[in-house]
Formats: structure tokens, sequence, C-alpha cells
């Protein structure tokens, strides 16, 4: 019971946190910027219309879409923004990991 009661104070004041960065973030919206974002740095390797040059990208993980970002945001913050393991040899502009960072805790509420 503890253990439940420090979970849901520390759940609720990251959710505070989102909030108070989310209140002064700019909007960020899949047409204003993530369709960009993962058309620059995800679609080359993660489509569904790519069907040859993948370069091992497993097959269902695609970004042609917001409902196929959305199915796996979670993923992609770990992978572009946690680990930065995503997109091969990086490249990405801080401005946009911060803008996608924003899109994903705002827009997407992740």
């Amino acid at each position: 019971m503890i253990l439940l009661t420090l979970w849901l104070a520390c759940a609720g004041e990251e959710l505070d946190s989102n909030a108070a960065y989310c209140a002064e973030a700019p909007s960020v919206s899949w047409d204003g910027f993530a369709h960009g974002f993962v058309t620059t740095y995800c679609t080359s390797c993660h489509s569904v219309n790519n069907t040859q040059h993948r370069y091992e990208a497993p097959e269902g993980v695609d970004f042609d879409t917001e409902a196929d970002v959305v199915r796996q945001a979670e993923r992609v913050r770990a992978r572009v923004l946690d680990d930065a393991t995503m997109p091969i040899g990086g490249g990405v502009y801080e401005a946009d990991l911060v803008l996608l960072d924003t899109y994903l805790t705002c827009t997407l509420g992740l």
C-alpha cells in the first residue's frame, strides 16, 4: 500500500510538471511539425511504401500516418529522445528534438 501511495504521488508530480511545461510550450501538431519530422528523419526506412530499402527497420514499424506514430509513441520517445539511437547516424537538430518532445508530451499526452 505504501508503494502504491508513493507511486501515485510521483505520478501526480510528473503530471503537474508536464502540465506546467505544456502550458508554456508552443502548440505542436501533426500537420505543423510531426508529419514533417517523420518524413525527414524516419520514413526513409520506416514506411509501408518502402519494401526494399528498410535498412533492417522492423516490418510493421512504420510512420506514414499520425495513427502509426501514436501507436508507436512510447517507442519513438525511447529511441529518439531517451536513447538517441534513432535515426541511425543521428543528425536531428536540437530544436527538432525539443519540438518532438513537446509533441509527444503535450499533444499526445505521453
